[in-house]
């Protein structure tokens, strides 16, 4: 195995054109191996390129058209995906825009062979980190990928166990349980002021419903208690409301880079997830964007009804 964030490929054979042999750095054990997501519909191009990245012992999956690339995406979650602009089933911008909405700390590298600047906005502003324009040299997207997986948050491994977690007696903590809108005062002493947050604590896991201004409160809290490591947790968003969503951008550990956050949800009445959730912190509403978020932030959206988290079996009602 390879370290995935150390490694480095010093070939320069055409895109789509290999004539050499990528040169290997030495094997570190215990590393997951870096994975590439290849979704181009010219096939002879992109198992040339596929072929590349697997003698740089990169896991690589490949997509004929934008709507398998999307699936493969979602599946596999790889850290690099490079996509072509032209293809059946989805184009391009659509495979950016759907994959960004879900995959917040992948890097997605369009490649295409259309010289247009506004090819160039489109992609950017759908969720692409880099426009390459075809034909490049393997040496041209090894530096892109190389500096574009820098800024990939590790993943890195929970400090604290399940079986640490799992001393505490099982546990619910009402953090927010307002609606609409936060009303602290004297009038709200009783059952407090927050919008909608639960944690619960069971069998070793945190699980949290929804992200109402009380989240903030339990961000802390899990700072203070648990100090230096590494904190995984599950939100879990029964719907996407204002106020199940508001706290989100003031969530303490989404800002540390050694934190793991799932968010698990159901799509919104006119749009994804994870566009709903990005939307309260775009530039004209808050200073810093959903995808500057140095913790590891994996959201993924429910399509059934009834689903299992490592705690148990969930329900939505």
């Amino acid at each position: 195995m390879r370290d995935a964030a150390n490694f480095r490929l010093t070939c320069n054979p055409l895109f789509g054109k290999p004539s050499g042999i990528c040169a290997k750095q030495p094997t570190e054990s215990g590393m997951l191996m870096p994975s590439v997501l290849i979704i181009e519909d010219d096939e002879d191009g992109r198992r040339a390129v596929a072929k590349l990245f697997a003698k740089a012992d990169w896991k690589v999956f490949e997509a004929a058209d934008g709507d398998s690339g999307v699936e493969l995406a979602l599946q596999n979650r790889p850290e690099v995906i490079l996509c072509d602009l032209l293809m059946p089933r989805s184009n391009g911008f659509q495979v950016c825009r759907t994959i960004r909405q879900q995959l917040q700390p992948t890097k997605i590298i369009v490649v295409s062979g259309r010289d247009y600047a506004v090819d160039r906005a489109s992609a950017l502003e759908a969720g692409a980190d880099e426009f390459l324009l075809k034909p490049i040299t393997w040496e041209v997207l090894c530096e892109s990928i190389d500096r574009l997986r820098t800024e990939i948050p590790q993943r890195p491994r929970a400090t604290t166990s399940p079986e640490e977690l799992g001393s505490v007696p099982p546990r619910i903590k009402l953090w927010g349980v307002r609606g609409s809108l936060p009303v602290p005062g004297p009038a709200t002493i009783r059952y407090g002021g927050n919008t909608s947050c639960v944690e619960v604590r069971a069998d070793g896991e945190i699980i949290v419903l929804d992200a109402g201004t009380g989240i903030r409160g339990l961000g802390l809290a899990l700072e203070k208690e648990l100090g230096p490591e590494t904190i995984k947790l599950t939100l879990l968003i029964t719907h996407t409301h204002w106020d199940h969503i508001q706290g989100l951008p003031f969530f303490s550990l989404a800002y540390n880079s050694k934190n793991l956050i799932r968010i698990l949800g159901y799509e919104g009445a006119r749009a994804g997830l994870g566009a709903i959730l990005a939307g309260q912190m775009e530039t004209p509403f808050f200073p810093v964007s959903l995808r500057e978020l140095p913790s590891h932030l994996a959201i993924e959206e429910l399509k059934d009804m009834e689903f299992h988290e490592s705690s148990g079996h969930l329900r939505r009602l």
